[in-house]
């Protein structure tokens, strides 16, 4: 078979098994993903005025133009013409699309030919932060690759048409998440200095050209960095202290964060980490060896530079909460190192090494379906408490195996907490308030729980009501808002947990002031009603 036909039958095939990943399951699990669904549902109610005066005695709707807002808007929108599981389902599928042809038109923009690393792309779509539901930043990631795409058109040649596609594309990866547009402005910045160096179109001096480019970006990306700024000051600042953490550097070897769920997704995570670190190295010993110092496309090595040293320098938390920098850093950093092996290595290296990464994608997958099936029935067994639920009611989950627990009592997702808001499908079925909605106490998604309404505020006690094991008082929230708490759900099982003061006195009021009316049966899922 002709290398373009099989690398077209390699995209379609990857692009397929993507699209078996999210839609062959009743629910594609994720961490946060259920809570991102559910809170685009009640935003989609209060737009419509449905339901909006019960939602509404709990949340406010922010306006402001924060990041984190696209996935919940699009979420929304799609709710219109779709149920929740099928929206959110929608919504990964246009982010899997936006990714993988995003990629593919960076590296065939940098490397002029087609060759198999582009299906390298299939290794970035599900990675840990998809999986821990990280959605905005998971769609700011594939619309970093389309900022960086329209950047390299409007450098190329300066149009109407390139600057508003940069404008926009800029726009959108800032309203889907922060650390994606300012990865994409550094590697933009970086190709403009690239470009200017190696421009030999232009007789006026260089120094004009740069400085030039450089207020046609500023102008362009300028509205947004003041609202990067003035977001971060609202959220008190950045607050970062730089210190080492070298052993990040064999965890981007290993491709740590490509893993999923499962612990035997290690060994193909781990393949294609060394397979692209390695080509990465080869590519800039190349260039050493060859004398080749500068190349157009070189902007891509310098913000690699500066992205490994974000990765190897900053703290996990900083603008005062749980950044997880390593985790999102290292996915760009990968990427980028495959774009930079794409313009740099000959062919016949790039080819070898894509088919490496593809096969470690199939590999990946079919471990994955493994998964599924588990998961399929863990989260029908969680949400079967839908039925004994009534509309308008205030619900407390219990999650004491946010790892998912099969019927055999065995952990489903030993490497990521994927059940944490699970039941939050429910949630999406009927008007419900689940006091386990910690994007309303961010302040900077579309809810805010009003003050005296925030169970993060007024609820949560030592662990906390998503610690583990969770601890709550009870009394002192109904006392503060004025609301009864009419359904506990507890997921798990509880005996693991016997002697936890916190989660024994948990226990003992819920026996005293509710009583039980249902069980699954498998055990897994307890629902409580208060007491009359």
């Amino acid at each position: 078979m002709p290398r373009v036909k099989l690398l077209y039958t390699l995209m379609i095939a990857g692009i397929a098994m993507c699209l078996v990943q999210i839609w062959w399951p009743a629910y594609y699990l994720t961490g946060d993903g259920p809570c991102h669904l559910y809170n685009a549902k009640v935003l989609h109610d209060i737009w419509n005025r449905h339901d909006a005066s019960f939602y509404q005695r709990f949340y406010d709707v922010i306006y402001a133009p924060n990041p984190n807002w696209l996935s919940s808007i699009i979420m929304g929108w799609f709710m219109y013409f779709a149920s929740a599981v099928v929206a959110e389902k929608l919504f990964l599928t246009i982010y899997a699309l936006v990714l993988a042809l995003g990629f593919y038109k960076v590296i065939k923009q940098v490397s002029g030919s087609s060759s198999y690393i582009i299906t390298i792309v299939f290794l970035f779509v599900f990675h840990h932060t998809l999986a821990k539901g990280f959605y905005n930043f998971s769609l700011g990631t594939a619309l970093y690759f389309w900022m960086v795409w329209s950047w390299l058109r409007f450098i190329a040649q300066r149009n109407t048409i390139n600057t508003l596609l940069f404008f926009v594309f800029t726009g959108l990866t800032f309203f889907s998440q922060l650390l994606p547009f300012a990865f994409g402005a550094i590697t933009c910045f970086s190709l403009l200095i690239s470009h200017i160096a190696t421009s030999t179109s232009s007789k006026r001096p260089r120094a004009f050209e740069f400085i030039r480019a450089a207020a046609e970006f500023g102008v362009l990306i300028g509205p947004y960095v003041g609202l990067m700024f003035w977001f971060t000051d609202k959220q008190g600042g950045a607050g970062i202290e730089l210190k080492h953490h070298f052993y990040r550097a064999v965890e981007l070897v290993q491709y740590k964060y490509g893993i999923v769920a499962s612990a035997r997704e290690e060994l193909f995570a781990a393949i294609s980490g060394f397979t692209i670190v390695t080509m990465f190295i080869v590519a800039l010993v190349m260039r050493v060896r060859q004398k080749e110092w500068v190349n157009k496309y070189d902007g891509f090595i310098y913000s690699f530079a500066i992205l490994l040293i974000i990765y190897l320098f900053f703290p996990e938390n900083f603008m005062h909460r749980a950044i997880l920098i390593t985790m999102r850093t290292q996915l760009f950093l990968l990427a980028i190192a495959g774009t930079v092996a794409a313009y740099t290595l000959p062919q016949k290296i790039k080819n070898a090494g894509g088919l490496v990464m593809m096969c470690c994608f199939i590999a990946l997958s079919f471990i994955r379906f493994g998964v599924m099936n588990d998961v399929a029935d863990a989260v029908k067994d969680y949400n079967s408490v839908a039925a004994y639920i009534k509309p308008y009611s205030v619900v407390l989950p219990l999650d004491l195996a946010p790892e998912g627990v099969n019927t055999h009592a065995n952990t489903i997702a030993n490497r990521n907490y994927s059940f944490t808001h699970a039941l939050h499908y429910t949630g999406c079925s009927k008007p419900l308030i689940l006091l386990d909605n910690y994007e309303a106490n961010t302040g900077y998604f579309p809810l805010l729980w009003q003050y005296k309404m925030n169970p993060y505020a007024h609820l949560s006690t030592g662990n906390g009501i998503e610690g583990l094991p969770p601890s709550a008082d009870i009394d002192h929230y109904v006392a503060t808002s004025g609301t009864p708490i009419n359904y506990i759900v507890v997921w798990g099982y509880v005996s693991k947990f016997a002697g936890d003061p916190g989660f024994d006195g948990l226990q003992q009021y819920i026996g005293q002031h509710y009583h039980r009316i249902y069980t699954s049966a498998s055990g897994r899922t307890t629902l409580f009603e208060l007491n009359p």
